[in-house]
């Protein structure tokens, strides 16, 4: 009796990756955040913060050459852009966080019609359109489930407290990056699979 093999698959993400200038910046911010010592709150590394266009989860990986020629299409459609970085903040909110954050700010709806364009290019090969409103944010930190709603406000506080002077810092939007994540006990791994250069602006910018 053959019994047929399951289809390799590969954990992926369509993102954009930050610059050098607001990898330190988030850098800085996450070391204080370490040395308040919480319990509860787990920090992401610096180096694997990306601002996420559309996760994709477990892909088949014969689908993946048809996913990185509609991306390319899609460089056809826009073009480069620049955002900052924002304030900080929480999920849902200060207070009761499940998730710390840095926000952007800038050229927001050009993001928000390039996570469109992204959405449009990977839904007629099978991956469903994000039903929810895209937000987007970088995150630096995560609040496990067991934590209470005293060490949720604390974490909260102990962002708010940090000398947050990078606001600003530039973030071309420049290109965007199809990423494998290996999941590991030591946290994700990432692989680049793909990039698609967005060609530059003839017009002058945006207000």
């Amino acid at each position: 009796m053959t019994t047929l093999s399951q289809p390799e698959t590969q954990r992926l993400f369509i993102a954009v990756e930050l610059p050098p200038e607001a990898v330190s910046a988030l850098s800085k911010l996450i070391h204080g955040l370490r040395a308040s010592n919480l319990q509860g709150m787990s920090l992401v590394a610096a180096k694997n913060i990306h601002l996420t266009l559309k996760f994709l989860g477990n892909v088949d990986e014969a689908q993946v050459p048809s996913l990185t020629a509609a991306l390319d299409d899609l460089a056809s459609k826009t073009t480069s852009f620049t955002l900052q970085l924002g304030n900080v903040g929480g999920f849902p909110n200060l207070k009761r966080a499940r998730v710390l954050l840095v926000g952007l700010v800038g050229h927001m709806q050009r993001l928000t019609t390039l996570a469109n364009l992204v959405e449009g290019a990977c839904e007629p090969l099978g991956f469903k359109r994000e039903e929810r409103p895209f937000t987007p944010h970088l995150t630096v930190a995560r609040i496990r489930d067991s934590a209470s709603h005293g060490e949720r406000r604390k974490a909260g506080e102990a962002l708010t407290s940090l000398p947050w002077r990078s606001s600003g810092t530039p973030v071309p939007i420049d290109s965007i990056h199809l990423i494998k994540s290996t999941l590991t006990p030591q946290g994700p791994n990432y692989e680049t699979l793909h990039t698609v250069a967005l060609p530059l602006s003839s017009q002058p910018p945006l207000p």
